[in-house]
């Protein structure tokens, strides 16, 4: 869990990343990561334009 503002929370609600994206581009890369992390950890599917998006969002991730 992550504290955020109301809005955002509101925003977000249950979108996939395909769907949705952080607001601020600085946090792309850790919210790709907690996202893959949770979906790895419960043996979770991820569909082929949630898998586009998630790559995306790795792709801000420094090297």
């Amino acid at each position: 869990m992550l504290a955020v503002d109301k809005r955002t929370n509101q925003d977000k609600g249950s979108k996939t990343a395909d769907k949705w994206r952080p607001p601020r581009r600085a946090y792309w890369c850790e919210y790709a990561r907690r996202y893959t992390g949770i979906k790895d950890e419960y043996g979770l599917s991820v569909t082929a334009p949630e898998r586009l998006a998630l790559q995306d969002l790795l792709a801000t991730c420094p090297q």
